[in-house]
């Protein structure tokens, strides 16, 4: 009998102890699915910025008599069209229905793109989405920026309203995403677009179609740097809160191109894979 009720009172701990590894392992893949899906909506966000900015220096710029060579982002496949003229100035980036960009990633439908001025500062700039694709997932809503120019040092400083939906391929569901951001375009040495980069800081809030809502902070002594050449972002601390009441933190590194970012929750760490 004493023997039975040792080897009970085993299972039962070997019971209790794996529930709470599975219950443990459980919040930590909730944890990196919901920082993985954000990451490619800041990401989303930050390509379609660098697309249009490269579209205007086609048509205004200093790549406008010349074709696509010296983008990151654009392909010789998008069809752009510009209003110079008239107020607003509207300028339309239509990637028709599956064009594969200098990043390989493959895009449809249009960006549509509204500014009181494309070329002089202060201006506000309007985004919106016609069917737009990219890699399956489908981005809705709009973005706002105000924008200003240091001219000396070839930075653009932005004051960012997002309001956008992405809907995930395989039945991941939709996400909408909420931001009050700054954003800075820093494009250094002009000659050398390889150094440009995007530096952002603020406050999103992200919410899951399981309704779970994450707001995420990033301040401006630690901000998301996201690299140009490398289509990513590369640096920067993210605090995660969520609505079911669990914290963590993600950061993203000390600027090398990859696919690492380490997640910290309480005092314990894990290396991931952010993409």
């Amino acid at each position: 009998m004493k023997r039975l009720k040792m080897i009970f009172a085993l299972s039962l701990m070997y019971l209790a102890f794996h529930s709470c590894q599975k219950d443990e392992v459980a919040a930590v893949f909730d944890e990196i699915q919901l920082s993985q899906q954000e990451t490619q909506a800041e990401e989303m966000v930050a390509d379609v910025d660098l697309m249009v900015d490269e579209a205007l220096d086609l048509n205004f710029g200093s790549l406008k008599s010349a074709s696509t060579e010296g983008s990151f982002y654009l392909s010789d496949c998008p069809v752009i069209t510009v209003n110079k003229t008239a107020p607003p100035q509207v300028m339309t980036i239509d990637f028709g229905t599956a064009c594969t960009g200098k990043d390989g990633k493959i895009r449809s439908g249009k960006i549509i793109v509204t500014s009181t001025s494309f070329t002089t500062f202060p201006s506000v700039r309007d985004k919106s989405f016609d069917n737009y694709f990219v890699d399956g997932k489908k981005m809705e809503g709009s973005v706002t920026k105000t924008i200003s120019k240091d001219q000396e040092n070839n930075i653009r400083t932005a004051v960012i309203k997002e309001n956008i939906s992405i809907t995930f391929p395989d039945g991941e569901g939709k996400a909408t995403r909420v931001a009050n951001l700054t954003r800075q375009y820093q494009r250094n040495i002009l000659a050398n677009r390889e150094d440009n980069q995007v530096v952002s800081w603020g406050t999103v809030e992200f919410t899951r179609v399981s309704e779970v809502k994450v707001t995420k902070i990033v301040t401006a002594e630690n901000p998301l740097v996201f690299k140009t050449a490398c289509h990513h972002i590369v640096s920067g601390i993210v605090l995660f809160t969520s609505s079911n009441d669990k914290s963590w933190a993600i950061d993203f590194g000390n600027g090398e191109c990859d696919n690492k970012a380490t997640l910290t929750i309480g005092d314990k760490t894990k290396e991931i894979r952010i993409r």
